[in-house]
């Protein structure tokens, strides 16, 4: 299977990428979406990425922007989207065309054997899908990091990447794809890495996870403030462990409304769209330790 991550580099998008890349994740490109952070800095941040791996993987800027703007995430991703450790810019550059027509030129050349990752807004897929009508029947598999779930509750929170471009989303779910799966933010947040582990990251040999540590420093203050966990949430890393491990996982067939900036998930019988509802913690934990220690 072939991989593109559609992404808003942010702290847990810059986590997911190196956890993918590091497990041999076939990524063919990487597409930027505007999201936590204005999208210059998440453009820098795409080729800081890269520039830490040694990789050398194709990016492409997406042409529309949405709300991000407007709403950001610098509480939580820091004022340069990697928790403020303001790295210098990459010499790095992104490809000639844009996000969108890089994944219409994708869906052609490996169809069935293309799944899509995103994790940020929904911008980019729902231009693709505006330029070609038929994408839906070439792509399969779309797994997204995006909306929220929690039958324990009726307070339905805004969650970020729907509510930065609802109407992407909308297009996005109604479009038909044969399988989406939903990775919630309630998910993100329980599958945590305790905070003593990633502390001791600072002494560790390899510079990729002691990058981890630096960058997780503003992101676990933000976890431990909003939702009282100890440790680094882990909403994108968890997205990217359930494509290396699907047993990592859960999901259960849903409907889905985006009503104003809300979304809104109801379990249903049969569905092309899933959503998760459980987790082994201990098998995302092990996936990361193995990663970077």
């Amino acid at each position: 299977m072939k991989y593109i991550i559609d992404t808003d580099p942010g702290i847990d998008d810059a986590i997911a990428i190196m956890l993918g890349y590091l497990n041999n994740l076939d990524i063919i490109g990487f597409t930027l979406a505007t999201g936590n952070i204005r999208k210059e800095l998440s453009a820098n941040n795409l080729k800081t990425i890269q520039d830490i791996l040694g990789s050398n993987i194709k990016m492409y800027e997406g042409e529309k922007d949405n709300n991000c703007d407007i709403n950001r995430a610098e509480h939580a991703h820091g004022n340069d989207g990697l928790g403020n450790i303001f790295m210098p810019k990459s010499l790095r550059k992104f490809e000639n065309i844009s996000a969108e027509d890089f994944i219409i030129d994708s869906a052609n050349k490996y169809k069935d054997n293309l799944t899509i990752i995103c994790l940020g807004p929904l911008t980019n897929l729902a231009s693709a899908l505006k330029k070609d009508k038929n994408l839906c029947k070439k792509i399969k598999h779309i797994v997204i990091m995006g909306t929220t779930y929690n039958p324990e509750t009726d307070d339905i929170y805004k969650e970020f990447n729907i509510r930065i471009d609802p109407i992407s989303a909308k297009e996005v779910f109604n479009a038909n794809f044969e399988d989406i799966k939903l990775i919630t933010h309630e998910i993100g947040v329980k599958s945590y890495i305790e905070k003593e582990y990633i502390t001791s990251l600072r002494e560790s040999k390899s510079k990729i996870s002691k990058f981890v540590y630096l960058i997780s420093q503003k992101y676990m203050e933000f976890s431990y403030e909003h939702y009282k966990t100890n440790g680094l949430g882990t909403p994108d890393p968890t997205t990217i462990g359930y494509v290396l491990n699907n047993n990592i996982i859960k999901f259960k067939p849903c409907n889905i409304e985006i009503k104003d900036d809300l979304s809104i998930v109801t379990l249903t019988g049969e569905s092309n769209i899933h959503v998760s509802v459980d987790f082994d913690i201990e098998l995302f934990r092990d996936l990361f330790k193995n990663t970077f220690n």
